[in-house]
């Protein structure tokens, strides 16, 4: 027979760690039911509008991304389950449909592309894949990434920023791509760093995605952005 515990019984968690998995359980419900839940919320009221909520800093997104780390859902369930969607605005002739579609499944391939790098370079969780950045003079300053991490730089929105991720284990795409290009593009720390702790404190932390973003953002990828150009929040 199988006994239940609760989760002190099983020893998972210490005083420590209590406030803080009670902080992120009010955001995030894990599970296969929750996860089919996630899905099918998403896919029947926001998928549709996607293409112009996708850049609200916000909830405005899939929220699929943990569920996907922790195998709770697959992508090929997430794919067919909009595949569906594209076929019926396409019979109606749904435009905005139509385009949200596009651009959600062009994220999804963004995340096998990924896979597809580590695989074939399996050196770039440690090092550029441009060799010509292999000796880049990176600023290895405690100080300056202690208040980074910490939420603690003087600018607002990278502050609040990083302090929603301690505090909820997630931030929006574009609030990652604003607090990781400050953190290698004006404060120059190491991209690895940043990534290391990514995947620390992200609750969708995903080794492959990570290395893809943070060699993108720091200009080591031949598609890359240029190391000195940051990008308007706005």
């Amino acid at each position: 027979t199988v006994m239940k515990c609760s989760v002190e019984e099983l020893g998972l968690e210490d005083e420590a760690e209590k406030s803080s998995n009670s902080l992120l359980g009010r955001g995030w419900s894990p599970g296969w039911s929750n996860a089919d839940k996630a899905l099918t919320e998403f896919a029947e009221q926001h998928l549709i509008d996607y293409v112009e909520s996708r850049l609200k800093v916000g909830t405005s997104t899939s929220l699929l991304s943990p569920y996907l780390h922790f195998g709770e859902l697959s992508v090929r369930k997430v794919f067919q389950c909009v595949q569906l969607k594209q076929l019926l605005w396409a019979k109606e002739e749904n435009l905005m449909g139509k385009e949200s579609v596009t651009l959600f499944l062009r994220s999804i391939g963004l995340r096998e592309y990924s896979r597809y790098l580590c695989f074939n370079f399996p050196f770039t969780h440690e090092r550029s894949l441009l060799s010509n950045l292999k000796y880049f003079p990176w600023n290895d300053n405690q100080v300056h990434f202690k208040a980074w991490r910490q939420g603690r730089t003087g600018y607002p929105l990278v502050d609040a920023g990083m302090r929603e991720l301690w505090a909820t284990g997630w931030i929006h795409n574009k609030i990652r791509v604003i607090v990781s290009s400050f953190a290698v593009k004006v404060l120059l720390l190491p991209w690895r760093w940043g990534m290391k702790y990514f995947w620390d404190t992200l609750l969708d932390a995903d080794l492959e995605s990570d290395i893809l973003g943070w060699q993108y953002i720091s200009g080591s990828l031949p598609d890359a952005h240029e190391l000195e150009r940051l990008d308007n929040p706005e």
